[in-house]
């Protein structure tokens, strides 16, 4: 199996972990690797079996964070099946069946009881093969025996847990994939519907208001009038279709200079007088981007949803702190509702800011937006 395929399929990745280790314990239980002289033990096969059945049935769980049902049975089962080995098969023959108590009871038993039993296990068998070697081998034999059979238990035991903790991971991993992809997804929905509503809400209201016009002119016979002015709605108009494909594909460039013209040029078309003051000098590119969509959201709103005479715009430095006011004498919506507002509070929170609407006494309303001087580190 490559390495790409275990990750896209890691539960097959713990059954073919778990195969060697079956395998060499049916062999080493049906033929003692020609080690003794009681030829093939045939019982040794079915008990190898049931034993690495069961514990691939204990890691397919583990590796999901769980326990299978009735685990206390199959685990008592299982260290039947080891006990039985050892008492029945000649020469050691079942002692390799500890690998699958041992890593059961990592797997199955909560800490620091699993680390425990574990250990505790593998210093029994460990003991019982010492002594069984001593019989035979002597005192030199068994000198090797216990640290030998200490590291066969317990490194057989860890890669089999370390298997199902592995798998268990990849799948923690694949979840929070699918949630990463799952967030960039509706973080892309949100910059579309922002976007779109910032860039087009002014086009639109542009492109009704140039239309009105024309259709005032046209009434009263002013023909030459009336076609600058459809010639002007459609160039909006154009100007709103290259908006709406660059939104589709990345967030769209825009610059404080560029708004304050096109927002000055929106706001005489609709006869509002309109003062700008900008006395801060350059500004940093992220800042210079939220102010121009702020301008743009503030000139759509007054356009929309007031009857001003008058619009002014100040950019000021002051105290470490860049400032933006658009200040209108028609009062405009509330502060506290408002898609747009809502988006440009989010782009200002970015530059760790603020947006904030006012309605003011005698009927102004103020848009104000503040970062710190710093905030986009030019």
């Amino acid at each position: 199996m490559t390495f790409v395929s275990a990750v896209l399929q890691p539960r097959a990745l713990l059954i073919a972990v778990h195969v060697p280790f079956i395998a060499f314990a049916v062999l080493h239980g049906l033929t003692g690797f020609g080690g003794d002289p009681h030829g093939l033990v045939w019982g040794a096969v079915p008990a190898a079996l049931a034993a690495g059945a069961i514990q691939v049935r204990h890691g397919l769980s583990a590796s999901r964070g769980t326990r299978p049902a009735y685990w206390q049975w199959s685990l008592g089962a299982l260290i039947a099946l080891a006990v039985t080995g050892a008492i029945a098969f000649p020469l050691l023959r079942g002692i390799l069946l500890n690998w699958f108590v041992i890593a059961s009871f990592l797997m199955l038993l909560a800490p620091p009881f699993s680390v425990l039993a574990a250990v505790a296990d593998s210093l029994a068998v460990s003991i019982w093969a010492t002594a069984f070697t001593y019989q035979t081998n002597g005192v030199v034999g068994a000198m090797w025996e216990f640290p030998y059979e200490m590291v066969i238990m317990l490194g057989g035991a860890a890669a089999l847990y370390g298997a199902a903790r592995l798998v268990w991971h990849a799948e923690e991993l694949r979840a929070s994939r699918a949630q990463l992809a799952e967030l960039a997804s509706d973080h892309e929905r949100v910059r579309i519907s922002r976007d779109l509503h910032d860039l087009l809400g002014q086009s639109l209201s542009a492109v009704a208001l140039k239309g009105d016009l024309a259709h005032g002119l046209l009434a009263r016979k002013d023909v030459p009038g009336a076609s600058a002015e459809l010639a002007s709605l459609v160039s909006v108009a154009r100007s709103a279709l290259r908006d709406v494909r660059t939104i589709a594909h990345r967030e769209p460039a825009v610059s404080l200079a560029a708004e304050l013209q096109r927002g000055t040029d929106l706001l005489s078309a609709v006869g509002i007088d309109t003062h700008i003051n900008q006395s801060c000098g350059a500004l940093p590119q992220k800042v210079d981007e939220l102010f121009a969509w702020a301008v743009r959201e503030g000139v759509t709103n007054v356009v929309r949803h007031s009857s001003a005479t008058t619009c002014s715009v100040a950019v000021t430095r002051r105290d470490g702190t860049l400032t933006l006011e658009i200040e209108n004498d028609g009062a405009g919506l509330p502060s506290s509702v408002g898609h747009g507002l809502r988006g440009l509070a989010a782009r200002a929170g970015a530059l760790a800011g603020h947006a904030r609407g006012q309605a003011l006494m005698g009927g102004r309303f103020v848009l104000t937006v503040e970062v710190p001087d710093l905030a986009s580190g030019t």
